[in-house]
């Protein structure tokens, strides 16, 4: 017997691109996190060589509180957008085309200004908005 998904009992169903796209997305995001715990981890270790036990030392729990530490560091930092591999990985998944590309942000449009009005500069920048 066939057993029914989440997604199709939802009251909007996405299209499959939309889901293909969301499911890449997960992936790297994953992908991501795992990477940026690995080097956390590394730098831990690193630390630790100088023979006093790291930064949770070496008694008992010591490897469960390092653990966490690398998990919840990772996921802070994947989290906050700024590593940009998962980006990269879903670039590369459009660039082979596994995944529709995503349709492109609509560009600002220029507006109308009459030229004897003066454009207010700042921070230095001419900012004319």
């Amino acid at each position: 017997m066939d057993t029914l998904r989440l997604e199709t009992l939802s009251f909007k169903p996405k299209d499959p691109a939309t889901a293909g796209r969301e499911k890449a997305a997960e992936v790297a995001n994953t992908f991501e996190q795992l990477f940026v715990r690995s080097l956390v981890s590394s730098m831990r270790a690193s630390a630790a060589m100088g023979g006093e036990g790291g930064m949770f030392g070496s008694g008992p729990g010591s490897d469960t509180y390092s653990d966490w530490f690398d998990e919840n560091v990772a996921k802070q930092v994947s989290s906050s957008g700024r590593v940009g591999i998962a980006e990269a990985v879903l670039a590369d998944i459009e660039r082979h085309h596994q995944i529709t590309p995503q349709p492109a942000k609509p560009t600002k449009v220029a507006q109308w200004r009459p030229l004897d009005e003066k454009p207010e500069l700042k921070g230095g920048f001419d900012d004319r908005r």
